[in-house]
């Protein structure tokens, strides 16, 4: 039973530290990922931050070119209708 027990503490004796440096080195690559993964977080908040702003943005200026739009074809209809008149004007002078 000695060389058993010889064997069975040599194993425990190298591998035990062994099992330890690679639960260190398990939790040092998790405390990794968990940063990695906080920061593509924080990146993807910017990111979509980034994207409402330029939403927004498209929004407010869809807005002001529509209202550009609505009022050239109201000076449009006006002046169509100023040149009916002078028209009409002319006709009767």
């Amino acid at each position: 039973m000695s060389v058993v027990e010889d064997v069975r503490n040599a194993l425990q004796d190298f591998l035990s530290p062994e099992i330890r440096e690679l639960k260190v080195r398990i939790e040092a690559v998790e405390r990794k990922v968990d940063d990695l993964k906080g920061s593509m977080q924080e990146q993807f908040r910017q990111v979509q931050d980034q994207f409402q702003q330029a939403e927004r943005r498209a929004e407010r200026r869809h807005d002001e070119m529509s209202f550009l739009i609505r009022q050239g074809l109201e000076f449009k209809n006006l002046a169509e209708r100023v040149a009916a008149i002078e028209e009409k004007l002319r006709a009767t002078h």
